[in-house]
Order: C-alpha cells, then sequence, then structure tokens
C-alpha cells in the first residue's frame, strides 16, 4: 500500500496509507468532538487482523490518557481491548495522542434490537454481559459515566454486547477535566441523584457532582428500558423536604412490561431495579449482573417471546436504488422531558419553584442519532466506527388492593387522592400524560382485565393509569423489597 505524503495529513481525515506509530491507517471509521476513529493494521503485516486506532483532535488531550489507563487496567470479553498506544507527530509538530484497541465487527445495540427481534432472554443475557463489564471496572473504583445504547456493540461472531468508548469515565484520584457542575455524559441517561445535584447545591458554583457505580447501573436501566419500549423512562417531579433538601420519588413512566406486554415479568422487575431512585437498591454491580444472569436461564414461555411483532412491509414502489425495509415495528421514541434540569443547569439563580409550573413542551421529532446526541460531554468517537455499522428476581405480590366496582366505559374516571392535577392551562407535566376530569392520566391501549390489573380504568375503550404526584410506583413489578 502506498503511503500517504506527510504534510497532507490532518489528525481527523487521515488517508488510507497514513502511519501512525506502528499501525498502518486502512480506511476512516468514524469522528466524535474529541477523536476521530479509523481501521488500521501493522505495518509490518497488512494481511493481520485489523484493529480500531483513535486518534486525539486535539495536541495532547488528556482525555487519552484517561481512557488509556481505564482500558489498560480492565481485561474482561466485553470491554475492547488495549493493544497499544503512544503519540502521533503532526508535520506541524504538534503531537496527538493514539490509542489502539479491538476492532469489534457488530451492529449498535438499539439497531440490532430492530434487527433481530430479540426476546426477553436475549436482552437479558446483554444486560447481564453490560453488568458484568461494569463490575470489572467498579471493582478498580472506576466508573464509566457515559453508558447508553450507542455506545454498546453486538458482536456479530458471537452475539456479545460490548461496552465501548470510555473516554468519559473516571477512575481513583482522576483529576476534573471540566469546570461544569455535572461530569460528562448523555442527559437522558443520569440518574436522579445527579440531576437533583443542581438543585441541592443551586448557591455553591464551586460544587461538582462525581459519578458512582450506581449511575452507571441507572444508565444501563434506561438503556434497557428504552431498548424494550422504545421510550425513555420520565422522571418524578422533584420535591423538597422541611429541611431544604431535594427528592426524587423515582420514574413517573409506567413499568415496561404495561408499555410493552411481551416484556417477561422478570425481565421488567429488574430494569424497574436499576431505575430505583435510591441508589443503594440498584446494586452492588456484582449481585446486580448476577440476578440478570440468573433470569437469562430460566426456562419459561414468557421469556422466549419476541419482544417485538414482524411488520409486513406494503410493495415497494419501483426505483433505481433499493429501499431498506424495516424488520420490526418499534413504539415511538421519545425523550424525557426534564425542563427542571435543564433550567438548574443553565442558571442555577433562578427561583426554582417556576420550573415545576411550567407547561408541557412538545417533543420534536427527532433521529435516534440526535436523540442521543449532545451530551455534556460528546462522544469521543470510541463506538463509531470500532465496527460496521437474587434469580430472576422472585416475583413479589403486590400489596392486596381495595376492591372497587369497574365503571362504565362511557363513565369518566375518578382522579385519585395523591394524583398529579393539571396546571392552571389545563395542561400536564409530562406530554405523554393527559388531562382529564381533574387529574393527568397515561393513556393505553389495553385490555379491561390488565388495565385493572395495573390499577387503571377503562374509559372508551382505552386505559388510564392515574399518575401519582410524587410519580407512579410500579403495580405490577413491585420495586422495592417489602
Amino acid at each position: 500500500m502506498q503511503r500517504a505524503p506527510g504534510p497532507a495529513l490532518h489528525p481527523a481525515l487521515l488517508p488510507p496509507g497514513s502511519l501512525v506509530g506502528r499501525w498502518l491507517i486502512v480506511a476512516w471509521a468514524g469522528q466524535g468532538v474529541h477523536g476521530a476513529v479509523y481501521k488500521a493494521v501493522p505495518a509490518d503485516n497488512e494481511r493481520a487482523a485489523p484493529v480500531a486506532l483513535k486518534l486525539a483532535l486535539l495536541p495532547r488531550d488528556p482525555r487519552f490518557e484517561r481512557e488509556v489507563e481505564l482500558l489498560s487496567s480492565t481485561r474482561h470479553p466485553s470491554v475492547p481491548r488495549l493493544w497499544d498506544h503512544g503519540e502521533w507527530l503532526h508535520p506541524s509538530g504538534t503531537s496527538h495522542p493514539y490509542l489502539v484497541m479491538d476492532w469489534i465487527e457488530g451492529t449498535p445495540l438499539y439497531d440490532q434490537a430492530r434487527q433481530s427481534l430479540p426476546t426477553s432472554q436475549q436482552v437479558l443475557q446483554w444486560l447481564a454481559q453490560l453488568a458484568s463489564a461494569l463490575q470489572s471496572l467498579h471493582a478498580q473504583g472506576c466508573s464509566h459515566r457515559d453508558v447508553k445504547g450507542g455506545n454498546v456493540l453486538v458482536r456479530h461472531s458471537d452475539g456479545r454486547a460490548v461496552l465501548t468508548d470510555l473516554g468519559s469515565g473516571i477512575f481513583p484520584d482522576a483529576p476534573s477535566l471540566t469546570p461544569d457542575t455535572l461530569p460528562p455524559g448523555t442527559p437522558a441517561y443520569r440518574s436522579p441523584e445527579a440531576c437533583l445535584f443542581p438543585l441541592q447545591f443551586i448557591r455553591e458554583r464551586s460544587a461538582r457532582y462525581r459519578a458512582q457505580p450506581a449511575d452507571d447501573l441507572y444508565a444501563l436501566g434506561v438503556t434497557a428500558y428504552r431498548l424494550v419500549t422504545g421510550e425513555y423512562p420520565e422522571l418524578a417531579e422533584p420535591s423538597q423536604d422541611e429541611a431544604g433538601s431535594w427528592h426524587v420519588e423515582g420514574i413517573a413512566s409506567p413499568a415496561p412490561r404495561v408499555l410493552n406486554p411481551r416484556v417477561a415479568p422478570q425481565l421488567s422487575a429488574l430494569i424497574l431495579r436499576m431505575l430505583s431512585a435510591r441508589p443503594e437498591e440498584r446494586g452492588p454491580t456484582a449481585a446486580l449482573a448476577q440476578a440478570l444472569e440468573q433470569a437469562a436461564e430460566l426456562s419459561a414461555p414468557e421469556l422466549a417471546q419476541p419482544l417485538f411483532a414482524a411488520e409486513v412491509q406494503p410493495p415497494a414502489e419501483p426505483s433505481h436504488a433499493p429501499v431498506p425495509a424495516e424488520p420490526v415495528r418499534l413504539p415511538p421514541r421519545t425523550l424525557p422531558w426534564r425542563p427542571w434540569l435543564v433550567l438548574a443547569a443553565a442558571s442555577l439563580a433562578l427561583f426554582t419553584w417556576a420550573w415545576w409550573v411550567a407547561p408541557a413542551r412538545p417533543v420534536e421529532t427527532l433521529s435516534a442519532a440526535q436523540r442521543e446526541a449532545a451530551p455534556v460531554g460528546q462522544p469521543d468517537g470510541g463506538s463509531v466506527g470500532l465496527g460496521d455499522a437474587a434469580s430472576a428476581t422472585s416475583a413479589v405480590d403486590s400489596p392486596a388492593r381495595p376492591v372497587r366496582e369497574a365503571p362504565a366505559e362511557d363513565q369518566l374516571p375518578e382522579p385519585q387522592p395523591g394524583q398529579t392535577q393539571p396546571d392552571a392551562n389545563g395542561l400536564c407535566p409530562y406530554k405523554r400524560q393527559v388531562a382529564l376530569n381533574g387529574g393527568c392520566w397515561t393513556r393505553l391501549k389495553m385490555a379491561r382485565a390488565e388495565c385493572e390489573e395495573n390499577g387503571g380504568y377503562m374509559f372508551q375503550s382505552a386505559c388510564y393509569l392515574p399518575i401519582s404526584a410524587r410519580g407512579r410506583q410500579p403495580t405490577s413489578d413491585p420495586l422495592r423489597k417489602p
């Protein structure tokens, strides 16, 4: 292969044939804010298996030293292995760090779910593999800080989920690289404790939140919820106690099994465990990984049912270019609406009481990539181009509910004590909530028996689930142990 001339080189756009250390660039594979990823081979053996070479766009970027530290101390089949690292000298004289790791031939997690019709058992296996990878990091006192579907590849060779892009990770005694209150990460995947931090320390501008293993587990729960329902979970509205501390009771969204009845009870319960508002209820990581693995090994009909139904495609119109068919029908994807988090991060001096009465805003229709974009610390290109494109938490019986007379379908459901009420404009706090008869409800297509089992009311052939003012607690998959 002919070597590229030196003066034409640029760290973001190295042409095939460029040399970086002892590695020969084969192809450009992707780019993030801080780094570009290339497919490369050893310069002295161009027929060897390819590797992923990640090159810093900025000279002497300290993020790469941090990622090298994390990868070099981690040995796990669901984490790319580090092969080499060094400094690449630009013809202008600037020095750019690089690292070399496994090239993963795989498909991003959410795309894989759209293509392969996974079962609850398959999803449990992926989650168990990712939790085990996180355990290998957490055991060293490290945190990934950007767990999400976009940073997971499902490897083609063995179907294993691989956690990528450790560029946002942190290890003990690592210095802070940004002046922000919250660390790098993707907002939709932030834990409740991270979201509340700007409110707790609204007058302390120097306060900095330090991510913990529980933050990674919550992000894994968001990933799982998004994977099986097509939506992101929404946090309940925060409240302030008499001592002035802020709290959030949990997620306001229904349990995964309510949104998607194909989700096995074991999987739904474990997702709710990861989404607990109390960090100690999510882990420890090793126990969660074991529970996920044990659930995946169970033999139950509901675990073997595909999570999504295949959609029959209409005949395509004649075209010169093939139109790819969408093999799976997924629910619409939405981002969690957290105006209180956005405003708290934007201006710590604003009065917080006004944030909770703002009317719900429509959510723009975005692509999956756009919805996961705009984190505080953008992805470093770590996953872009790494590939081509307690038993099963045994079911706990729900507390017995009072026997109530089922209303007729044309009778408006009565608001419940403690239920969220619409504001003065008749709007509920979240876009998906429906204002009806003085209360806020979640409207779902559901049979009467299943609706009433989940504490809902039938009205005009739809099921209405009441939204608690402090976040609806799951009824079919209890989160807390009795």
